[in-house]
């Protein structure tokens, strides 16, 4: 009778055993799939910007796009620090835009940076610049060129001393919905 007793007693443990693993197993697929879920909807997230004075349109970043709008506004940011300074603005408006830099490229952006400052300062210049048109191009892998093209004039003690179109390339990458500047240069069109 104790035998009996005792086998009731072992089927009933393996039998309470099997339903703990499977309850294990359940769990571990519930969160396997969660963490899956969460990861993919952390990467398709998307964040609406308004900046101060607001937007005539929307703008949308991810994690590691953009859409053209953004494009644009960030390339008039950027062009306008760049390009349309004086002697006593460029300084701070050529730092600011270090704040774009990736950090393996900010070293060399704050050494050109300053360069051009000391020679803003040295020649008294000022620059503005006229944006014409806006392209842009996203490539894979969160990569993007944007070309602004428009008339740069400089000026010296208030007259105009050069008057050239050109067109100005910024590239860079999104990466976790932030915009970092990898290079920028002048072209002089002909």
């Amino acid at each position: 009778m104790k035998m009996d007793l005792f086998l009731q007693r072992v089927s009933n443990i393996q039998l309470k055993n099997q339903t703990y693993r499977f309850l294990v197993l359940v769990m571990a697929l519930v969160l396997l799939a969660n963490s899956f879920y969460t990861y993919r909807m952390l990467v398709e997230q998307r964040i609406i910007v308004i900046p101060p004075g607001g937007l005539d349109e929307k703008v949308e970043v991810s994690m590691n796009a953009a859409d053209g709008e953004y494009l644009k506004i960030m390339s008039r940011y950027v062009t306008g620090l760049y390009l349309t300074y004086s002697p006593a603005s460029a300084r701070r408006q050529f730092s600011e835009i270090l704040a774009l830099f990736h950090p393996s490229k900010f070293e060399a952006g704050r050494v050109s940076m300053s360069d051009l400052a000391d020679k803003v300062e040295r020649s008294k210049v000022t620059s503005v610049f006229n944006i014409g048109s806006i392209e842009y191009d996203m490539k894979p892998g969160r990569l993007f060129t944007i070309r602004t093209v428009g008339k740069r004039t400089l000026y010296v003690k208030g007259r105009g001393v050069e008057d050239k179109d050109m067109t100005f390339v910024l590239t860079g990458w999104i990466k976790q919905g932030r915009l970092y500047v990898d290079e920028m240069k002048e072209i002089i069109n002909k």
